[in-house]
């Protein structure tokens, strides 16, 4: 009798068949029956995958975009790892002829994963900052997961044996895996042109990388040191060192200048204030917030205070990481970090006695234990636990700096009352946006209480002989504060 020819299998047929037993793969369920091999599978199967990739990459950059011909090669220089990783795998297992077979099933598998990770790519920035120190573990759970399932998957295909599937275990990993993540991040098949913004933002970045400023930086701070004044013998007064720390966030750089503006008018510190800043729009007119400039400066603001009747105001305005070291960065350098203890270390070394510190930074409250002292009077915007808020690009003042200098400060030349000020508004604020709390620290040394008390006294006299106005008095209503609008600031 004759058999009817069977009719050929559609393409679409056996790309879904396979990209259900690649599901199944990853699942960890049995999935070589359904898997359907041969070249032509596997071409669909990586064409495929070229075309995920390119619609998150299309999704992520926006329709204003051109293709990226080079992005190719880093797509496709998976292949030979992958062929490679199959054939050893097959040759463990003693069955070479099932090699494309395997091959398919990987690319199945694969696809999946590509899947999962590409749709992480695309969780908004806040979400991973939520995710905290777990953000290694969730990005890198899918390589693990698709080991395994790439084992199992192997070993079904080439009906191994228990101990040789272990083999083919580490076979992908370092056969197929290991390469591929040693590539590391691959260019995208299409990228968003380039628009006056980015422009713009391109040169903003040029000055800090140029070689003008190898050479302008030592005598940026060679002239901010020199300009600062000699205490006046008999009379204490205040002197300030203002650090931004973070460059790639104008906000810091807007606090420093707000606050050595206010100290100026509030306190008298003109002629007798140092500001530092990382930031690229002022790498050629203002010195660098780096370790050793700090040092530079505090050295020479200590021979300039009378040590045993002036105190000196530090304030740090930047981000803070979680073992408590506050950010000093400027793209591309590489800048030495702040530590509590390297902070401390350095006024001591300067013989600076009598201290003011305030740390505006998440987890900044890692800097009031180290620091605290009879003589000291240390604040921070956050708990040594707690992200502090507000430091987003557009503002004009974080959080905490904003009720501590722009509001309470305004108000009153107490350094402790303006923070029992601030704290209480920034609760509130935090509370109202549905943040977590804070919860700014302070340490507040006898002496230094005690010095502050005498020195808030005598401060109106003090300052109506420098200006020759009345001076800290309490500001009108229109100027008093400032508060912010339901709005980040």
């Amino acid at each position: 009798m004759e058999l009817e020819p069977t009719p050929p299998r559609s393409p679409l047929a056996d790309l879904a068949r396979n990209l259900g037993a690649g599901l199944r793969a990853l699942l960890l369920w049995k999935a070589a029956p359904a898997l359907r091999a041969g070249a032509a599978a596997w071409i669909a199967l990586e064409l495929l995958s070229l075309a995920l990739d390119f619609g998150f990459d299309f999704a992520s950059a926006g329709p204003d975009g051109r293709f990226m011909a080079d992005a190719l090669a880093g797509k496709l220089f998976h292949l030979p790892w992958l062929m490679l990783a199959v054939w050893a795998a097959a040759r463990l297992a003693g069955r070479p002829e099932a090699w494309l077979r395997g091959v398919v099933g990987m690319a199945a598998l694969w696809i999946w994963l590509s899947l999962l990770w590409n749709a992480l790519a695309l969780l908004p920035a806040e979400v991973w900052a939520e995710l905290g120190d777990a953000v290694t573990l969730v990005w890198w759970a899918p390589a693990a997961w698709g080991l395994i399932a790439s084992a199992v998957l192997l070993g079904e295909v080439f009906d191994a044996k228990p101990a040789r599937r272990l083999g083919m275990l580490a076979i992908v990993g370092l056969c197929y895996l290991l390469p591929t993540a040693m590539l590391g991040t691959q260019m995208p098949l299409w990228v968003a042109t380039q628009t006056d913004d980015d422009d713009a933002e391109t040169a903003r970045w040029q000055a800090a990388r140029s070689e003008a400023l190898i050479y302008r930086q030592p005598l940026l701070l060679t002239e901010a040191i020199a300009r600062v004044e000699p205490g006046e013998a008999g009379r204490p007064e205040l002197f300030l060192l203002a650090i931004a720390g973070h460059g790639a966030q104008d906000v810091f750089l807007r606090e420093v200048d707000k606050v050595e503006r206010l100290f100026a008018e509030r306190f008298g510190t003109g002629g007798r204030s140092i500001v530092l800043a990382n930031n690229p729009a002022t790498v050629l007119d203002r010195p660098l917030a780096t370790v050793s400039a700090m040092e530079a400066s505090l050295r020479a603001l200590g021979e300039r205070m009378n040590r045993e009747e002036d105190v000196l105001f530090v304030f740090l305005t930047s981000h803070g990481a979680e073992d408590h070291r506050f950010d000093l960065s400027l793209w591309p350098w590489e800048l030495e970090q702040l530590t509590p203890q390297r902070l401390g270390a350095l006024l001591d070394a300067a013989g600076i006695r009598h201290r003011v510190i305030l740390v505006s930074a998440c987890y900044s409250g890692g800097f009031v234990g180290p620091l605290a002292g009879p003589d000291t009077l240390v604040m921070s915007a956050a708990r040594a636990d707690r992200s502090s808020h507000g430091c987003s690009h557009e503002a004009d003042w974080t959080f905490f700096g904003r009720a501590f200098f722009d509001e309470a400060l305004r108000e009153t030349p107490s350094f402790t009352e303006a923070f029992a000020r601030a704290r209480a508004a920034v609760g509130t604020r935090e509370a109202a946006e549905g943040l977590e709390p804070s919860e700014p620290q302070i340490a507040v040394g006898e002496a230094i209480k005690a010095r502050l008390d005498a020195m808030v006294a005598d401060w109106p006299r003090t300052l109506q002989a420098q200006q020759g106005g009345d001076a800290l008095r309490p500001a009108d209503a229109a100027t008093a504060s400032s508060p912010c609008s339901a709005a980040r600031c």
